[in-house]
């Protein structure tokens, strides 16, 4: 009886956010486009990578790292465990680098362009 209850809850709240979901696309498809530079996309590419994937990226790696110090703490006794928790520090450290790297090669990709162009 009570998960009957919960289950037609569940159905509307989906019916209800199903409906208010579809009345904003209305309203954002009627908004103007406007027309957009195409030269400007790279700029535009490296400052929502800035503002978006260097931020998240810190916070992932940050995260990564605390789990594997965890991951040593926890089996610091066992040099088989703690060996396999070492090798993933690699992998966080090589993410890292990718991370770092993935704005410096947007920066030269960005102006080789601007120089050709």
């Amino acid at each position: 009886m009570l998960n009957m209850m919960f289950n037609k809850l569940k159905l509307l709240k989906i019916s209800v956010m199903s409906f208010v979901y579809t009345l904003g696309v209305p309203a954002a498809l009627a908004a103007p486009v406007e027309s957009q530079d195409p030269s400007a996309f790279g700029e535009k590419l490296v400052e929502v990578f800035k503002a978006i994937g260097m931020p998240v990226g810190g916070a992932i790696l940050f995260i990564s790292v605390c789990i594997v110090a965890v991951n040593m703490m926890i089996h610091g006794v066992n040099p088989d465990k703690r060996a396999n928790a070492m090798s993933g520090l690699l992998w966080v450290a090589g993410g890292g680098i990718i991370l770092g790297a993935a704005m410096f090669i947007a920066g030269v990709i960005l102006g080789t362009g601007e120089q050709l162009g």
